[in-house]
């Protein structure tokens, strides 16, 4: 039982960082599209 809490600990904060890393990644590559691109 304890060792499953702790495995699903594990995943449930990789899956959140993965999260924030791709949001982060999005974030980062429209504010360089907005820099290249600039709205007329």
């Amino acid at each position: 039982m304890n060792n499953a809490l702790v495995l699903a600990g594990e995943l449930m904060v990789f899956g959140m960082v993965g999260i924030f890393l791709v949001l982060g990644l999005l974030y980062i590559i429209s504010q360089v599209l907005i820099k290249i691109f600039p709205a007329k």
